[in-house]
């Protein structure tokens, strides 16, 4: 029973790692929230980490971001044409 217990949390750490979102390596990971106008991007320290999460977001509209704010751990970005 623990050793099963073990290898399920292995695989679930190992899963977690590969996420391209998780940019930390943890399970917890982070979360992209927005649309064409704005984007929020949860658990990250700052707003440099979360910027790749927020281009990525904001390309998808032929936008690129611009930095609003932080909000504990949430950055905020506008997406902006340029």
């Amino acid at each position: 029973m623990t050793r099963a217990i073990v290898v399920v949390l292995a695989l679930s750490v190992a899963a977690c790692a590969s996420d391209p979102d998780n940019i930390y390596g943890c399970c917890l990971g982070q979360k992209v929230v927005g649309n064409a106008a704005y984007v929020t991007v949860f658990n990250v320290y700052n707003e440099m980490d979360a910027l790749p999460l927020a281009e990525r977001h904001c390309s998808q509209f032929k936008r690129t971001p611009r930095f609003n704010r932080m909000e504990q751990f949430r950055a905020i970005f506008d997406c902006v044409t340029l």
